[in-house]
């Protein structure tokens, strides 16, 4: 485990399964078949597994950098979808300016939702970031700019020229890899930030606050700067997970999206890029599996539901610290 996560940390490690990610993308391209090796299906999890790995790279910020609980992440990825969607359908404005936008109004929502993390933590902070994400999705529910529990349809599909839905053999090509280079530029992102004058104040801050206030390291700022910088890249990925499904509603708002996102990077560990990786695909790939499955066994309910409960249970118990993450940085 630790060699996979060393591995992918570093260049060579994240071009290896950049290069198979797009290996993987494009092969059915290529024609060499009649039928395709990896069915549109494959890529669409394979896509969705790509835009999690970024909520949970930038939910890292708060839950690992800065070791802070928030359970209304969602709210950001769901304001990026309607901010974009809004500007595209209502506004004409093109996609990629809307993309940016979604991203900048995310993260000046995030300034005053992580305010209130300066004076609260731990149970009281989840709390307040939980309601922050309910309020975000019961006005969602019940504004008629943004199709109240219907959302908002027909979405436009980004394009560079030639739309993207028209690129490669399934309409999929295009959207993987503009997800794949935003997760890895996040990756990238956050190990320079990791490594850094701030990352080390984020870390001060995550194991004693007021060691950390004692030797001058601004705890506000630092604090609404992790939260900004979530927000921000959380409403980019919302975005483009919009206009890929071509629909928004308030169920991207929803606290259970909250809980998956902290799920993801709980199991693969804090502070771990490999692990948000890791964690994304895992609670991606395999609900799908175990849905696919319910059918053949015969259940009548998804047994995902049972295992991931019991999921949480065994890794608080056995690995607190995640599958690919650390202790501590600094050791007591």
């Amino acid at each position: 485990m630790k060699a996979f996560a060393n591995a992918l940390k570093g260049p060579k490690g994240l071009a290896l399964f950049a290069g198979l990610v797009l290996f993987v993308t494009f092969l059915d391209s290529l024609q060499l078949t009649e039928e395709p090796l990896f069915p549109p299906y494959f890529k669409h999890i394979l896509f969705v597994c790509l835009i999690y790995s970024t909520v949970a790279l930038s939910l890292n910020f708060v839950s690992g950098y800065i070791g802070q609980t928030s359970l209304g992440h969602a709210a950001f990825f769901g304001l990026g979808a309607y901010v974009s969607a809004l500007m595209t359908k209502m506004w004409h404005v093109p996609y990629w300016p809307s993309f940016l936008c979604a991203g900048l109004v995310a993260a000046a929502v995030g300034i005053p939702v992580g305010a209130p993390a300066l004076r609260v933590r731990g149970p009281f902070l989840v709390v307040l970031t939980y309601s922050c994400g309910e309020v975000f999705r019961y006005i969602a529910m019940n504004l008629d700019i943004t199709g109240g529990p219907s959302g908002l349809p027909g979405l436009a599909c980004p394009s560079i020229g030639v739309s993207f839905c028209d690129i490669g053999a399934t309409g999929k090509e295009a959207f993987i890899v503009t997800a794949l280079a935003l997760a890895l530029f996040l990756a990238f992102f956050s190990r320079r930030i990791e490594h850094s004058r701030i990352g080390h104040a984020f870390a001060a801050i995550r194991e004693d606050e007021v060691a950390a206030a004692a030797m001058g390291v601004s705890i506000a700022y630092h604090k609404l700067l992790a939260f900004t910088i979530a927000a921000f890249f959380a409403g980019l990925a919302g975005s483009l997970f919009a206009h890929y499904l071509s629909f928004v509603s308030p169920a991207m708002l929803s606290s259970s999206e909250s809980i998956l996102m902290l799920t993801m990077v709980v199991v693969g560990g804090p502070r771990s890029i490999a692990g948000a990786f890791l964690g994304a695909f895992l609670l991606t790939v395999v609900p799908e599996l175990l849905r696919s499955s319910k059918e053949l066994i015969g259940l009548s309910y998804d047994p995902w539901l049972v295992l991931f409960g019991f999921l949480l249970v065994v890794m608080m118990r056995l690995r607190p610290q995640g599958i690919l993450g650390t202790e501590t940085v600094f050791r007591r």
